[in-house]
């Protein structure tokens, strides 16, 4: 599409958007603490905002260096804390000619962002205080872990003790949230980064393989989150669970409901992608190790136990 027939662009609404989301963020971030800080919306707005404007430029650029049509980012304001965003897309307006651009466009994104989210969290890390979980207050949730996540952790509290964890640094909670957003969407279905990332690497019909099983283990992990969590409300159940020691593992197991969300989320966009012009393409040896280091990404960052309630 040449650049006269591209659509306009509608500044008025990228930047309301934008600054809303900085205010719904920053809300957020105030309470991030436990209490109510402005330094910490603040610290909190800046970083998650940092993160999301990063992956969605990424993405922004890639498609404008293949001269694909894509919109400016559309960030997705949330007025309540926690996180105080559903995050933010860009729209093509048009398929990518090529599975190179695919590509390209694909993984620019998770990877930018991981540049940003890596440090940040880090830097949250080093700042953040370690308690005894035991100390945590009645109703606490505890992050959920990803071996990335677990490694810096120990890097930065190297003195952490069994029985104790950190409570976030505002910045910490932002860059969490950077690796959870970077490993659900290099999820391998349908038009998520990740979709895009295997179908250059693998073609359309592998694609719709891949992702027809990526849907259902959501979709279990979703389950067993349910279980976990109405299961111990049966009276006879819940007898059976504790004389069994496992009441730990039920509440560790109900951070697994949100994937509950995600599953339903890609019954409309986890399904197929749309053929580029030049099916046949294939990737050189640069672009097929770009698409691996997505998966080396991925099975890093995932967290399947994505909050659950502190289990003493």
């Amino acid at each position: 599409m040449k650049d006269d027939a591209r659509r306009p662009t509608r500044w008025w609404l990228h930047i309301s958007l934008f600054f809303t989301t900085c205010a719904t963020t920053f809300y957020a971030g105030c309470y991030s603490g436990g209490g109510f800080s402005l330094r910490d919306g603040a610290m909190f707005s800046s970083a998650i905002m940092g993160i999301l404007l990063v992956h969605e430029m990424a993405h922004f650029l890639a498609a404008r260096w293949h001269q694909v049509d894509a919109s400016l980012p559309y960030f997705i304001p949330m007025p309540l804390p926690p996180i105080g965003t559903f995050g933010a897309v860009i729209q093509m307006r048009e398929v990518p000619k090529t599975r190179t651009a695919v590509l390209d466009i694909g993984v620019s994104g998770p990877l930018a962002g991981m540049l940003v989210a890596v440090p940040v969290c880090f830097v949250g890390l080093l700042y953040s205080e370690v308690q005894a979980i035991s100390e945590l207050p009645a109703g606490a949730i505890m992050e959920g872990n990803s071996l990335l996540y677990l490694a810096m952790k120990a890097l930065a509290k190297p003195q952490l003790l069994p029985g104790q964890d950190v409570f976030l640094h505002p910045l910490a909670w932002a860059g969490w949230i950077g690796l959870l957003v970077t490993s659900l969407n290099l999820l391998p279905a349908g038009q998520l980064d990740g979709g895009h990332i295997l179908y250059a690497l693998v073609g359309g019909s592998r694609h719709e393989q891949v992702a027809r099983w990526v849907r259902r283990i959501v979709l279990v992990m979703g389950l067993v989150g349910l279980v976990c969590t109405f299961l111990p409300l049966i009276d006879s159940a819940d007898q059976i669970v504790k004389e069994a020691g496992m009441g730990g593992l039920m509440l560790r197991g109900s951070g697994m409901t949100p994937w509950i969300v995600w599953a339903l989320l890609l019954r409309f966009v986890g399904k197929g992608h749309p053929p580029v012009h030049d099916e046949d393409q294939r990737l050189g040896l640069g672009r097929r190790s770009l698409a691996w280091l997505a998966l080396v990404v991925l099975v890093v960052t995932l967290t399947p136990v994505i909050w659950s309630p502190v289990v003493s």
